[in-house]
Formats: structure tokens, C-alpha cells, sequence
């Protein structure tokens, strides 16, 4: 995360403790700058309340956790105190955030998301991003950056699978029980820590990714049944002439992403499957009626006898008349 605040909280064998100091105050402490080594600054030099009221344990996993687990990086939550930016690029690192109140922006790959109370997002930090909190809803946040050998696999996976690495969830309880767990192991180290440690971001992975795509799955699935009952209406009423904006307001859909996805679903556009549909009932009438071919026209919906002729000889290659010749044959 790329905050701009002091390392906080005192020490104790280089680990913070969560309790003690959650107990003492509504805010999370700080240490005062100036009680810092400058080599030990590894944020920018802010007065530790002008910016960001912040709470971060940063962990230096083992050679068996980089080679093999899933590890921390930097976990912690933040309390914007003032508007300001933050910016980084190629990290070697990816990064979860929730939105636990308030709202501001991200941006990330040149795409800028306006974020919200219960809203998540998911990154690769060796892509370029920033963040600013808004200054009348300033935002508070719980983040954990991570890795393993794994994650460029596994991140290739959500980029192919969702459409935003913002999103929000009804995963966020849990998302949320995570992080608090993932808090109090890196805290509180044992021998196994790093083990419930991979374990937990393992399933916060998981989470992440199978909650994306179940998301995508079904909008996907909502669309398709969009899709397919402006089909059932178009056979029902392909003779009168419905514009798409109305068909679009009826089926609440803009008339673009209708037009779009109607034909990636049928290979052909709205006016061309409207087309194709009074040709073939034509087809049946010429065959299978006596009418007269410019009442056929119109009963159709093509009010115009030179257009129906015109279109009717663009689909079939001959002219109605001829049709009807041809495949009305004799009746004996």
C-alpha cells in the first residue's frame, strides 16, 4: 500500500502488538518520527497525523516461504486523515484492499475506479497505481500485500476470467475475517505461522478469484436470457415496425449493448433477423396462399411492393413471382 504515514506502534521483538494497542485508543498510535533512525523511514516524511492515521506489520518471510508458500509482504489498515496521493509501480507484490468506510479513487493501469464503503479490489503492484482518499468522505482501509511463485499464474487467471479488479462482493464478511486472521498471525508468529499464513491467503485467493468469476458467469447467463427474450419478442412481432429504442426500453438494456450482443448470440444483426424473418413468412405465403404478392408485402410488414421485391430478390436470388413458380409447382 502506498500510504503516506509513520511506521506505528511501539515494537515488541520487532512484532506490533494488535491488542495492547487497539485497546489504548479509538486511533491506532504512532511512533513519533523523530524517534526513528532516518534509515528506518520507509514511508514518506509526513508528520504521523497530517496524513493517515495507519496501523502496518511488515514481515520478512523465510527462504521456505518464498520458495514455497504463500506469503505476506505488508498488512495493515488505514484512516485517511487528509486528501493526498500515493504512487507506486513495479512491485513485486500483489495487493487486496476493502473499503471499509468512506470513498476515493484507484487507478491502476491508467483506468481510474471510484471506490466505496464495502467495495474490494485486487491488483498486480508491477503495473503502475495510485489512490487518493476523498476529502469530504475520507476513506478507511485494510490491505494486504502478498506473493508466492504461484500469484503471476493465478492473477493471469482473474484477468482472464473478470472485467474489473474492482469489485464488490458478498464474500466482503468473510474477505474481512480474513485479513483480521492474516493481522493477528503476522502479530503473533509461532512456528507455524507461516503455514496458517499461506493457508489463509491461499483461501483468500480462492475466494477472490471464484467469487469474480461467478460474478462474470452470471451477468453472463442474465444477458444471454436478456438475449433470447428480445428474440421471442422479434418472432412474435417482426411484421410491425418497432424501433430499437423501443425495444430497448422495454427490455431495459441499452440499445447499443443489445444490438451488440444480439448478434455475437445469433451472428446477425436486429434489422437483418427482422429482414430474414418476413422473407421466410413471405416464402409461406407464396407458396401456401393465393395472395397477391404486394398484399403479401404489407402482411408481412413491408408496406413498399418495389422494396419487398428488391429485398426478397437480395435474399432468394429471384424475384417473389418466380419463387412462387418454382416452388408452388401444379396442383393436380
Amino acid at each position: 500500500m502506498p500510504e503516506k504515514g509513520e511506521l506505528i506502534l511501539k515494537t515488541n521483538d520487532n512484532l506490533m502488538d494488535i491488542q495492547n494497542a487497539t485497546k489504548s485508543s479509538d486511533h491506532f498510535q504512532k511512533i513519533d518520527s523523530g524517534s526513528l533512525p532516518s534509515k528506518q523511514h520507509f514511508f514518506e516524511n509526513y508528520a504521523p497525523s497530517e496524513l493517515t492515521d495507519s496501523y502496518r506489520i511488515i514481515s520478512t518471510p523465510s527462504a521456505f516461504a518464498k520458495g514455497t508458500l504463500f506469503y505476506i509482504q505488508e498488512i495493515g489498515k488505514l484512516k485517511s486523515l487528509k486528501s493526498h496521493t500515493s504512487k507506486r509501480e513495479a512491485l513485486d507484490s500483489f495487493l487486496f484492499i476493502i473499503v471499509v468506510s468512506g470513498s476515493g479513487t484507484f487507478t491502476y493501469k491508467g483506468k481510474t475506479y471510484k471506490l466505496k464503503s464495502e467495495d474490494c479490489l485486487f491488483i498486480d503492484c508491477k503495473k503502475p497505481y495510485s489512490h487518493e482518499s476523498t476529502d469530504s468522505d475520507p476513506w478507511e482501509l485494510m490491505w494486504v500485500h502478498f506473493n508466492s511463485i504461484l500469484m503471476d499464474q493465478y492473477y493471469l487467471y482473474f484477468s482472464n476470467k473478470t472485467g474489473s479488479v474492482a469489485f464488490q462482493s458478498e464474500e466482503k464478511p468473510e474477505f474481512s475475517a480474513i485479513l483480521e486472521n492474516l493481522l493477528m498471525l503476522a502479530n503473533n508468529k509461532s512456528t507455524h505461522s507461516e503455514l496458517l499464513i499461506s493457508q489463509l491467503l491461499n483461501t483468500l485467493v480462492t475466494r477472490i478469484l471464484t467469487d469474480n468469476t461467478d460474478q462474470q458467469e452470471n451477468t453472463a447467463d442474465k444477458i444471454a436470457d436478456k438475449i433470447q427474450q428480445i428474440k421471442d419478442f422479434l418472432d412474435e412481432n417482426f411484421k410491425k415496425k418497432i424501433p430499437l429504442d423501443i425495444i430497448a426500453d422495454e427490455f431495459f438494456i441499452s440499445k447499443y449493448h443489445m444490438s451488440r450482443e444480439f448478434k455475437k448470440a445469433h451472428g446477425i444483426t436486429i434489422a437483418n433477423y427482422i429482414i430474414a424473418k418476413r422473407i421466410t413468412y413471405a416464402k409461406e405465403l407464396l407458396r401456401f396462399t393465393n395472395m397477391k404478392i404486394d398484399e403479401i408485402g404489407q402482411f408481412c410488414g413491408i408496406e413498399d411492393n418495389s422494396y419487398f421485391n428488391k429485398v426478397f430478390r437480395k435474399f432468394e436470388g429471384i424475384t417473389a413471382s418466380e419463387y412462387r413458380k418454382k416452388w408452388k409447382g401444379i396442383i393436380k
